[in-house]
């Protein structure tokens, strides 16, 4: 057990040092990796004092993951507002048909 905390618990390290410019797919998977502890402490209940001391740790830095998971949610949200936007722009420009139909030109 204390190979998978002192993992997560440098993972976690690493993740805070770089804040500010943790990906996505990092976030993904600190959580992952957050996940798979969470369940062995569930099986595995005995810790040792320096587990334990790795876990508070980790756990005083949870308010600042916290937050650039909801900079990393608006990013997203804003990307894919710009998206719909964009979408709607297109679809009012272009004109509703009937792929079968024919174009008759009058003029000529």
């Amino acid at each position: 057990m204390s190979i998978t905390i002192a993992k997560l618990y440098d993972e976690t390290l690493e993740y805070v040092k770089r804040l500010d410019s943790t990906t996505y797919e990092e976030s993904i998977l600190l959580v992952d990796l957050r996940d798979m502890v969470l369940n062995e402490l569930k099986k595995d209940i005995v810790l040792t004092e320096d587990e334990r001391k790795m876990l508070r740790q980790i756990g005083e830095f949870d308010k600042a993951i916290l937050a650039r998971f909801t900079e990393l949610k608006d990013e997203a949200s804003n990307a894919m507002q710009k998206i719909n936007v964009t979408r709607m722009q297109k679809q009012k420009y272009e004109q509703a048909y009937a792929p079968q139909s024919y174009f008759v030109d009058y003029k000529e």
